[in-house]
């Protein structure tokens, strides 16, 4: 049997009509935070590759494959993209770090665990990024303005976290950690430089096996 080309039309008409109605247009929250996400991760990837001088608008605009006026309108300028690049990295680390800590069921393996999850840190993109942009920090105020809240903010926190597991250990010794605290801030950042001079995963777990076990035993066996 014969089908009419009018109802074929209709039938074809009805699944297009279907395929449209099933795919909702997105909106403008959903479009803002898309393209936020996209200039991140553009910025991200040069700074890896090139560098803070390197990190220009109209590279970052190269590499997120958009328009500098699409990305303006989001980041007016490139120390608020940069900042943007810090944050996010900021509160992956914090959630990270917090998931870390609760799984200890003592003290030590609670700063154990903290000490595994920063070191994990090292052969991360985000962190070679992140230590560009504060290493730019120096020369350039509006980026020092823009960046350092979100920064003393995760500072501050996994400072106290700090305090507490060691105060739960016993522990009252604030400014021994603190001088550790630093020692380990000074490690995990040439270790990520190191990292990207000379990508050698095995090496770089050697050295931070070496360190973690120095830092614990000054820490819970002084």
């Amino acid at each position: 049997m014969q089908i009419s080309p009018m109802i074929q039309s209709d039938a074809i008409h009805d699944r297009s009509m279907t395929k449209t109605a099933v795919k909702p247009r997105r909106s403008q929250a959903d479009r803002s935070a898309a393209t936020r996400a996209k200039v991140i991760a553009a910025a991200r990837d040069v700074l890896c590759a090139q560098g803070y001088s390197g990190a220009t608008m109209h590279a970052i605009r190269d590499a997120a494959g958009m328009s500098l006026g699409a990305i303006q309108h989001q980041f007016p300028t490139k120390a608020k993209i940069m900042a943007a690049v810090a944050a996010e990295f900021s509160a992956y680390r914090t959630q990270i770090y917090a998931d870390a800590i609760r799984r200890g069921k003592t003290p030590r393996e609670s700063m154990e665990n903290l000490l595994d999850a920063n070191f994990q840190m090292v052969s991360r993109p985000e962190m070679a990024a992140v230590l560009e942009i504060h290493l730019a920090r120096r020369n350039d105020p509006d980026l020092d303005r823009e960046v350092g809240p979100s920064t003393r903010r995760f500072d501050r926190r996994v400072r106290l976290w700090g305090y507490s597991i060691l105060h739960a250990a016993g522990i009252k010794d604030d400014e021994a950690h603190m001088s550790l605290q630093l020692l380990n801030n000074a490690i995990t950042r040439g270790l990520t430089v190191e990292y990207i001079r000379n990508p050698n995963k095995a090496v770089i777990d050697y050295s931070i096996r070496i360190w973690k076990k120095q830092i614990l035993d000054l820490l819970f066996d002084a």
